[in-house]
């Protein structure tokens, strides 16, 4: 392409000058330029002029001026822009605030801000407010002559006329020619190229269907025309972000790929607001070259090629891009600091020939003369692009601030909306809120939700509409003065969601109940679409006549080809958007269609809406379960599973949450009520206790109930609704019933089994406890008969279960049982063991048994296998006391031998391993069962006729009474401990009273003496305090009192005494006999005589603890004495 050699001159590169563009849409490609020939004229037609073939380059965008809101359509077609970018405008709006330091003219635009990104629009006010009806744009009418100048009515109706001269018109099409000439590329190619390519870097969204805005609702001014850009560029000025729209034309080919064409008049010479415009042009879609074609009165006279870094300094429009840059960060600091509320209107104004630019908070100005938000044009809109941005955000996020961003989007959206007249967008707003705080990815056993704790509370205090509250509506930005000042940009990055599990939850619950309360106003859908097949004339297209025109055959055939074109033209024309292809890669979201299904939109959020419910319910009720506020827990499931049934009635619903783990979760709550029941007033409490969320969403809860005609009372899930917590027997019982109702909902049943197990051992564990709080047999037989068939399935499941721990537990108690029945049938009067009770204590060792094969092993449950093996215990030694105490009067031998074998039973019982925690308890029960064992023999001894078996049963008593005092000491109990000792005592002694040979006479009252000084050992335990002695023996402690029975610590040390003294005398008497037995008598008769004359200190009046103490001294004292003897 030869376009002829650069203008000379001075070249001025614009290193200093920082600017780059990324291109988010375009025509296909750059046509290929073509140069006309000199003496061209432009002022005919070429035969492509306004052709659809080539449409798609963008040429007839230059016969259009007014863009208006345009800002408004580029941030809905790029929504993932706002926010990042600076400001989003018509490229034409950006050059006339940048032209501000060469241009006297006026500017007159709209500004908006959406998070951190300000939408500039311009706004025609003769347009808008003075060639309107009065009930149009009323409220900024009523503002605009009160406080503007009436001067610029004028000068805006004069630009408006203009604009309609002919003159104007004609040097448009002028340009429009030249364009269309300047085309060099086949027809055939250009329709094989499309309609436009999309630089959308957007990931694929996932989500749910949600609504889209109506295309009527995106702009202020639905009857503007819907002008598709050429080009929409990121455009980076310095450090300024810009989303713009730009119809330049392009061309390229050969040696210069990339270049603009300008049509000038060689009358007229280049001036600076031109020069600023092509450079402009150029840096915003980055074209390095402009070729200017120069023409008198339409005819081609020659073309010259400037570089876009030399237009700053062609001759005649010079100018500098420094002053330009530092005009364009001025105002924006200037709006970016003052512009700062969302959803207020701003209007940016400045007079003809003014210095000062103004900037009119309208939003605020005019809010006492505005009704309702319908006032404004521009809040609806604004409203819609919150919406769409945060919806387009939320399902595209990288970053973990950003949920905090489209809240703040989302509420001012919902401030700007009216709830009765965009019911779609509101309750979507709220789903998408309820969805920030609990995500639907959400596990309610794990929520994991990010920023959880929340120290500084931001989230509550921080409101983006709250800031400066108190500011003026109406700022001031001094050109030449202000130039250089830098404005504090108010924007505040808002902060992450946060807040605790059950604050987010809240939060999301109160956004569920105003979306589901939101659901009353959506209109008839049925009117609705009978009303859409209403056939209706379009003022776009021709009205079909009831005749066919006749055409020539030749002329059919010549219109083929045209015909193609125009279908294709026709097609490209009905899609949504020319600038957004469908296409099977497409990035972009298409919410809005929901013709797969017959679902409307009112029955598609009511779904989402409850089954965000439901997960939030979820959540609550696993969160509080886990913190052990079961009233809680419970009454959250309760919701859930009000919200469960409602969502049966809807057409699409799909609930991932499984009815058995709710109803398994409830008996659980249940079951740990029970196990901490001193809590229950406050687990009662809790559960009458109704937040604020709760309560508004009971009242959505109780008309879709009546709407659905749902009886929770016949609902297969009705025992969770659970209406207060009144007794353990109650929340057992109803535990047992959530394991039964979800066993039914499960194929792999373990789980619940185990717990159901469980639930019923604990209820028959309570009824066997209730049976004990009772003396009365037929009660006790009641309760028990209440627990047996608890016990009973219990045993049977865990058995299948193979849960050998429990098995035993339930085993036990089954013993625990029989024992209890073993005591109801037990005679008033008590006399020998019955039948019943004999039945119910075999009943008993046989499951201790079982529950003791089950484990195998104590290492493998030892906590089980202790408790079983006691309770073994306990109901052998229980057995055997009672046979003992009570023998059978028909058959001595035979009843005397059965106790023998049971207390045997109940000896082998017990485990004396000191490891056992038992231990102490097993050591006393031994000693006991040796007591009485040395008791049975002792009392047969006398009724033994046999020396023989007489001396026998004497060894075997003295031997299980060594035993017994030997445990009772070491079990330090002192009582038991004197009694076995003097039983032991009388039993020697008795023998050596029926001994006659002086000899071994002597020999047992020596063992005798043995015996008694052992019990110095447990005399200084008692004066050591080291054994507990009744208060009750040692006040009434008498040396002298007469004895009658021997059972308290006082009685059995005076007997221990005045055993001693008979004793000694005895042996004194025995060696004093003459003849002596012994030539050691006399030696002897003195030793013993000494002995006893000790015992003398023992009859001065002196208290209980001075009396043992001084009965120990002594029996040291005689046990030395006597340790050689």
């Amino acid at each position: 392409m030869d376009v002829g050699n650069p203008k000379p001159g001075p070249s001025k590169p614009l290193d200093d000058i920082k600017s780059t563009a990324v291109v988010m849409y375009s025509v296909p490609k750059p046509p290929n330029y073509l140069k006309l020939q000199s003496n061209t004229d432009l002022n005919l037609p070429p035969s492509n002029w306004l052709s659809n073939s080539a449409e798609s380059y963008g040429l007839q965008h230059v016969h259009y001026k007014h863009k208006e809101f345009s800002s408004f359509r580029m941030a809905h077609m790029f929504p993932d822009c706002v926010g990042e970018v600076d400001v989003v405008s018509d490229a034409e709006n950006i050059k006339n605030l940048l032209k501000i330091p060469y241009s006297k003219g006026h500017i007159s635009m709209m500004v908006h801000r959406v998070e951190n990104t300000l939408l500039l629009d311009d706004f025609d006010i003769y347009k808008h407010l003075l060639r309107t009806a009065k009930n149009e744009w009323e409220w900024l009418r009523k503002f605009f002559c009160e406080n503007v100048e009436s001067g610029i009515v004028d000068e805006e109706r004069l630009l408006f006329l203009k604009e309609k001269k002919l003159k104007s018109l004609k040097q448009k099409h002028l340009v429009s020619k030249f364009l269309y000439y300047s085309l060099g590329q086949n027809e055939s190619d250009m329709l094989e190229e499309g309609h436009g390519r999309l630089n959308n870097s957007s990931l694929q969204v996932e989500g749910p269907l949600l609504p889209e805005p109506s295309p009527d609702e995106e702009v202020p001014d639905p009857t503007s025309f819907d002008h598709k850009y050429n080009r929409n560029v990121v455009w980076t000025f310095e450090d300024i972000e810009m989303l713009i729209g730009t119809d330049l034309p392009i061309f390229g080919g050969g040696t210069h790929p990339c270049i603009s064409l300008r049509l000038r008049d060689m009358n007229k010479p280049i001036n600076v607001l031109t020069g600023i415009d092509y450079w402009l042009d150029n840096l915003m879609s980055n074209v390095p070259e402009v070729v200017m074609c120069y023409h008198l009165n339409g005819i081609v006279q020659k073309y010259e090629l400037v570089k876009t870094e030399d237009l700053p300094s062609m001759q005649d429009s010079k100018f500098s891009p420094k002053l330009i840059r530092d005009v364009a960060q001025s105002i924006l600091s200037f709006l970016k600091s003052n512009a700062t509320k969302a959803g207020h209107t701003y209007w940016l104004f400045k007079g003809k020939d003014e210095e000062v630019v103004k900037l009119y908070d309208l939003t605020s100005l005019c809010s006492d003369d505005e009704e309702d938000n319908d006032q404004n044009p521009f809040t609806v809109p604004v409203a819609m692009l919150l919406y769409r941005v945060a919806r387009n955000m939320k399902h595209t996020q990288v970053d973990s601030r950003q949920p905090g961003t489209i809240r703040i989007l989302l509420k001012n959206c919902l401030k700007l909306l009216s709830e009765e007249k965009y019911p779609e967008i509101v309750t979507s707003s709220h789903y998408m809120l309820a969805d920030l705080y609990i995500p639907a990815n959400t596990n309610p056993d794990n929520p994991q939700l990010e920023n959880e704790t929340n120290k500084d509370n931001a989230e509550e205090v921080y409101d983006d509409d709250d800031l400066e509250c108190d500011e003026d509506p109406l700022k001031f930005l001094v050109l030449n003065s202000d130039k250089d000042k830098k404005f504090n940009n108010n924007y505040k990055q808002p902060p992450p969601i946060s807040g605790t599990v059950e604050e987010r939850c809240l939060q999301a619950l109160n956004h569920v109940a105003s979306g589901l309360n939101c659901l009353q106003y959506f209109r008839n859908e049925e009117k609705i679409k009978e009303e859409d097949n209403i056939p209706m004339a379009k003022s776009t297209e021709p009205i079909p006549m009831p005749y066919n025109e006749k055409q020539p055959e030749a002329t059919k055939k010549k219109g083929k080809k045209k015909d193609k074109l125009k279908k294709k033209s026709a097609e490209a024309d009905n899609q949504p958007s020319a600038l957004l292809p469908k296409s099977t890669t497409e990035a972009l979201p298409a919410w809005q269609e929901l013709s797969k299904t017959n679902i409307t939109w009112k029955e598609h959020l009511k779904t989402l809406l409850y089954e965000k419910c439901v997960l939030i319910y979820a959540i609550l009720s696993e969160h509080h379960y886990i913190n052990k506020n079961y009233g809680h827990s419970l009454r959250y499931l309760g919701l859930l599973v009000r919200c469960l049934l409602i969502m049966k009635k809807l057409k699409y619903s799909i609930c991932t949450l499984e009815e058995n783990c709710l109803l398994g979760r409830a008996g659980d709550c249940c079951v740990m009520m029970v196990q901490r029941w001193e809590g229950c007033e406050n687990y009662r409490n809790q559960f009458h206790t109704h937040m604020d969320e709760d309560l508004k969403m009971l009242q959505q809860l109780e008309k879709d109930e009546q709407l659905y005609v749902i009886q929770l009372a016949e609902s297969n899930m009705k025992c969770v609704l659970i209406y207060d917590i009144r007794t353990i027997e109650q929340m057992l019982l109803k535990a047992i019933e959530c394991y039964d109702e979800a066993l039914k909902k499960i194929k792999h049943p373990e789980s619940i089994l185990r717990r159901l197990g469980n639930s019923l051992n604990e209820t028959g564990a309570f009824y066997l406890n209730k049976a004990k709080m009772f003396q009365d047999g037929a009660t006790m037989i009641e309760y028990c008969k209440k627990s047996e068939p608890h016990l009973k399935r219990a045993t049977e499941i865990f058995e299948t279960v193979k849960d050998e721990a429990n098995a035993a537990l339930v085993f036990t108690n089954t013993g625990h049982l029989h024992r209890l029945l073993a005591y109801a049938h037990s005679p008033s009067g008590r006399g020998e063991l019955t039948s019943m009770e004999r039945y119910h204590y075999n009943k008993s060792f046989v499951s201790y048994k079982k529950a003791l094969s089950v484990i195998a092993h104590r290492s493998h449950c030892p906590a089980i296998w202790d408790a079983v093996k006691w309770e073994m215990s306990t109901a052998i030694f229980t057995m055997a006391t009672i046979l003992h105490e009570n023998p059978s009067k028909e058959n001595i031998v035979k009843s005397e031998k059965e106790v023998l074998e049971t207390l045997s039973k109940a000896l082998n019982s017990c485990d004396l391993d000191e490891s056992n925690p038992k231990f102490p308890l097993y050591q006393y029960r031994a000693a006991t069962i040796y007591y009485r064992y040395a008791g049975i023999y002792h009392k047969n001894m006398f009724n033994e006729e046999n020396d023989g078996h007489r001396k026998t049963l004497a060894h075997l008593s003295k031997l299980n009474y060594q035993k017994a005092s030997e445990l009772y000491l070491q079990s330090m109990d002192p009582i038991n401990y004197l009694t076995s000792q003097m039983q032991l005592f009388a039993l020697n002694e008795y023998i050596a009273d029926n001994t006659s040979v002086p000899g071994p006479k002597l020999n047992v009252l020596k063992s005798c003496i043995k015996i008694i000084v052992q019990l110095s050992e447990v005399c200084f335990m008692i004066v050591n305090r080291k054994v507990d002695v009744s208060e009750k023996d040692v006040s009434n402690f008498r040396p002298q009192k007469k004895l009658e029975v021997f059972e308290g610590c006082d009685e059995l040390v005076v007997l221990a005494k005045l055993r001693l003294q008979h004793t000694l005398k005895a042996m004194t008497k025995l060696c004093l006999t003459k003849p002596p037995f012994s030539k050691d008598a006399a030696r002897l008769a003195e030793l013993y005589k000494g002995c006893y004359k000790l015992t003398f200190q023992l009859e001065q009046e002196m208290d209980f603890y001075a009396f043992v103490k001084k009965l120990g001294d002594i029996l040291v004292e005689i046990k030395a004495k006597v340790a050689d003897e």
